[in-house]
């Protein structure tokens, strides 16, 4: 049994299990400041519950895209000559600060995917048609978070990459 593989598993396992409650409450508390702030909207409202599971699914879309890169360097290291401890503060590291950062742009695309649509149907207040269990708003609303965040998970993954140390490959030519 490779004792790293297993310890780096439920290291990831961990972590993975307190990012997404942490996740989950993020959105929670920034749906609960944009629709408790403006009205008193309730768990029971079904437009409400439509659109906090679009933004739950879209913000874990983008943090899992944001997280395969740290799950390669993980990968990586196991194949590399590094003590457990200094894996374990790497792997931690990366996966902390790839968390930290897809969330926060999680959380600006909920926000400017509510302002575009806000923009798109002037003279809807959409606020108040998911108070009054608009649904088809609710889908409207969840569905552009979703599209977008879709179109910019690729793009962040890609950065992350970025930041993986790859071997340098010998030119040939």
């Amino acid at each position: 049994m490779n004792n790293n593989a297993m310890y780096l598993g439920i290291l990831e396992l961990v972590l993975g299990l307190i990012y997404g409650i942490l996740l989950c409450f993020i959105v929670f508390k920034l749906l609960g400041k944009l629709f408790y702030s403006k009205m008193e909207i309730k768990y029971d409202n079904l437009a409400f519950s439509v659109l906090i599971a679009f933004v739950l699914y879209a913000s874990c879309e983008m943090v899992s895209a944001a997280l395969h890169p740290a799950i390669d360097y993980t990968h990586r290291l196991m194949n590399m000559n590094v003590t457990l401890s200094e894996m374990i503060t790497k792997v931690s590291y990366t996966i902390t600060s790839f968390f930290i950062v897809s969330t926060i742009v999680a959380i600006v695309i909920i926000l400017l995917s509510f302002a575009l649509f806000s923009w798109l149907t002037t003279g809807l207040n959409e606020y108040e048609e998911i108070k009054n269990k608009n649904i088809a708003v609710a889908i409207i609303t969840g569905t552009i978070i979703l599209v977008i965040t879709k179109f910019v998970a690729g793009g962040l993954e890609m950065v992350f990459e970025a930041f993986i140390p790859y071997p340098s490959m010998p030119r040939i030519f």
